[in-house]
């Protein structure tokens, strides 16, 4: 009976300290781990790599020094091309493989649009950000898209 109460904290220390651990263990796999040092987390806009048009449309013209007349003519393409998108998505009359063919292709027709805008020194870097996209598998194509168009 002497040595009760001193098994009873040497038991209860331990259950304290199993329960700790267990809890530093568990909150451990809600936090998902920082990136590589030199790499950025996750492509920004959600599942799937996909980015607001604001944001991309900021992150390019940064990338590619874009002027103030290109941003807005870039900003009504893409604007044309989210709408087209939408209805097309809400077309039910359309098979989904068909949907998926036009909406490649409706998604190079407005790479080309955006290309024709920036000049000879823009359109390589426009190329290089197509390639790095479609090499993360952004848009949902898994990088299977057709190949950005040829440099002229």
């Amino acid at each position: 009976m002497k040595n009760f109460p001193r098994n009873a904290v040497r038991v209860a220390a331990l259950a304290l300290c199993t329960l700790s651990i267990g809890a530093v263990s568990l909150r451990a796999q809600d936090t998902p781990p920082p990136p590589p040092s030199g790499e950025q987390g996750p492509p920004p806009g959600g599942p799937g790599g996909r980015m607001n048009p604001e944001r991309q449309l900021e992150m390019m013209t940064r990338a590619l020094n874009l002027a103030p007349d290109q941003v807005a003519q870039i900003k009504t393409i893409q604007a044309d091309n989210r709408k087209e998108m939408m209805a097309l998505r809400e077309d039910t009359a359309t098979p989904q493989d068909q949907k998926r063919d036009k909406m490649m292709a409706m998604r190079a027709a407005s790479e080309a649009k955006i290309r024709a805008v920036l000049n000879d020194d823009q359109k390589p870097k426009y190329d290089a950000m197509l390639a790095r996209q479609r090499e993360r598998g952004m848009g949902g194509r898994g990088g299977d898209g057709p190949p950005p168009p040829p440099q002229q």
